[in-house]
């Protein structure tokens, strides 16, 4: 069902990709990146001010970290920013295939990262999902995905969902947060094509998740306990590519956009940044943990 709720673009920045929200409590900053763009975007809701960093390709995620630093994963390696639109250092990498790209990625409630490669043809299942603890060999979660995209945890930790575009599905599977393993993967929702492709999501307090979709022009909020759709926000653009809260309580629903492929007369808002209100609180934006960065290098 639909629900009467604002939907209003927030930012100057019209990023070609836009994706990747990821709110920075400490900042109270919103980080985002525009792919296509090879840019980290950053948005503070007090004052509007916004700030944008050239990166050496193209980045699938940007999070914080324990410290001051940012991680973010960019072509098919992980770098870590010496504060935003600071030095970047090189720190880990998987395989060297060019048609891969890291896409979206997100941190567990350990600190761990989670993100995928994804085939830049977007029709092969080329991709892994990896987990990166520290800085040690990448574990490889999953294999054979073509769009890796939406991932996001229940607030007990038990329950891990994430979504391969082009399968139209978002999947839940058994979370062991002790040790970062997942295991029974399962389809929880399929979607049709009239909905367009389930694209990046997180959570909010209660559980439920809001998946963003490209094509479909909005965002729905599903029930994980039954797998139903309990609403809907609808968007003037058609890409809408994933989705984070942020503010002091996390109240605020931020979306990001895309206009790749579209002329600016289709759709003059494609590209920005948006913001809603549902009248609900979500799941914070987890950091990367540097601890176990740090014991690695004293090997």
């Amino acid at each position: 069902m639909s629900i009467m709720v604002s939907v209003e673009p927030i930012s100057n920045a019209c990023a070609v990709l836009g994706e990747g929200p990821f709110w920075h409590n400490d900042l109270q900053s919103l980080l985002w990146v525009d792919i296509m763009g090879c840019t980290i975007h950053e948005f503070k809701p007090a004052d509007g001010c916004e700030r944008e960093s050239v990166v050496p390709g193209n980045p699938g995620c940007v999070v914080g970290c324990s410290d001051h630093r940012l991680l973010a994963a960019i072509n098919n390696s992980l770098y870590l920013i010496d504060g935003f639109g600071g030095a970047i250092e090189h720190v880990a990498g998987v395989e060297d295939n060019p048609r891969l790209r890291f896409n979206d990625g997100k941190c567990d409630s350990r600190g761990r990262l989670w993100v995928g490669t994804m085939d830049r043809e977007e029709t092969q299942p080329l991709g892994n999902l990896y987990c990166f603890t520290g800085f040690s060999e990448p574990a490889v979660s999953l294999s054979e995905i073509t769009v890796s995209n939406g991932i996001a945890w229940s607030p007990d930790g038990r329950a891990m969902y994430y979504i391969d575009s082009p399968r139209r599905c978002v999947w839940v599977m058994d979370f062991d947060l002790d040790d970062g393993l997942i295991a029974n993967r399962r389809s929880l929702v399929q979607f049709s094509e009239e909905d367009g492709f389930p694209d990046g999501m997180t959570t909010d307090a209660s559980g439920r998740l809001w998946v963003a979709f490209w094509g479909g022009g909005k965002v729905l909020c599903i029930n994980p306990k039954t797998g139903k759709s309990e609403l809907s926000l609808s968007f003037p653009v058609s890409k809408v590519t994933s989705c984070a809260f942020g503010g002091d309580n996390l109240e605020h629903l931020y979306i990001t956009t895309a206009r790749v492929g579209l002329r600016e007369d289709e759709e003059p808002l494609a590209g920005r940044l948006f913001i809603a209100d549902p009248g609900i609180s979500g799941a914070p934006s987890h950091r990367f943990s540097l601890d176990e960065a740090v014991h690695n290098a004293d090997k």
